[in-house]
């Protein structure tokens, strides 16, 4: 029961920076309301839920395979956390560009959050990065713990963006997706050079 509240834990604080995935459901919520907004949460838990399952057998694997093999992976994630960052800091709008066109917010989140490489990379990297990565079953309580810590924040951020509503204006999303990429890209860069 430890590991999944360690989980909840460090799932709300991994939470709290505003990565493309949240970026989007903040802007379905303040440009369309209330009931769009918890579809898209669901969808973001939803495809969290994939992500875990398949980050933990992925690390699981990860024990099996050369270790080099392994390690480039975690590069591989980080670096791609890195670009995605430099990428927000660079063109804060590019989160915006595609909401407007959401009609299923709900499926169309499920599937921008379980086939983003950066969203598994960010989970093969936080769950390698714990001291119980070579033990499946601690590793799976404690994604267990990460995927609640979704289905709390994404349906309370989408509540909270939804009432913002027009407050939110083109400055205010710009200035939180440059925010996000900072900190996508410095988390990128703490866990790639952490590797050398």
């Amino acid at each position: 029961m430890n590991l999944v509240i360690l989980g909840v834990g460090i799932g709300l604080l991994t939470l709290l920076p505003p990565g493309p995935v949240t970026l989007a459901l903040v802007q379905v919520g303040a440009r369309h309301g209330r009931g769009y907004a918890l579809r898209g949460a669901v969808g973001i838990a939803s495809g969290d839920m994939v992500l875990g399952a398949a980050a933990v057998a992925i690390v699981g694997l990860g024990a099996a395979m050369p270790a080099r093999a392994f390690v480039a992976a975690q590069v591989l994630a980080a670096a791609l956390l890195l670009g995605l960052g430099a990428l927000l800091l660079a063109r804060p709008a590019m989160a915006a560009a595609s909401v407007d066109r959401i009609r299923r917010p709900g499926r169309a989140m499920f599937l921008l959050t379980s086939f983003t490489p950066t969203a598994l990379g960010a989970w093969v990297a936080l769950l390698a990065a714990m001291p119980f990565a070579g033990d499946p079953r601690e590793l799976g309580l404690f994604a267990l713990g990460v995927i609640v810590a979704s289905w709390l924040w994404h349906p309370l951020l989408g509540t909270v963006a939804s009432a913002l509503g027009d407050r939110l204006d083109d400055r205010g999303q710009v200035r939180l997706s440059r925010t996000g990429g900072l900190i996508m890209a410095a988390i990128g860069a703490l866990l790639l050079f952490g590797r050398f």
